[in-house]
């Protein structure tokens, strides 16, 4: 009983993750060219101001700001992501709340 429990709240954040971030979410790469979300590949160079969505896990390479993880972590509070720190991860789905990040996918 218990497994089964495990299972489909497996299966629930499973689907959350996967749905965090629509594929057909535009992301703001450094070059000033965009691409959609679902395009991204490892290396890539993103950049998200104050108000966007994080199209894509990846690590803070330039900048600091406050985002919210709220909808992936249940946390409410938003966490400082900045290059550097030991706090430099960031993960799709989350939202930048104040400032400008670079990521490297």
């Amino acid at each position: 009983m218990r497994i089964g429990k495990f299972v489909r709240g497996a299966r629930r954040t499973e689907s959350a993750i996967t749905t965090a971030v629509p594929g057909d979410t535009v992301a703001a790469m450094s070059d000033g060219q965009t691409k959609l979300a679902g395009e991204l590949v490892a290396g890539d160079v993103v950049v998200v101001e104050a108000g966007g969505l994080i199209p894509c896990d990846g690590t803070v390479i330039e900048g600091m700001a406050m985002v919210d993880e709220s909808a992936i972590t249940g946390e409410s509070a938003p966490v400082l992501r900045e290059r550097g720190t030991g706090r430099e991860a960031v993960v799709a789905g989350t939202r930048v709340l104040t400032s400008r990040i670079v990521i490297r996918v």
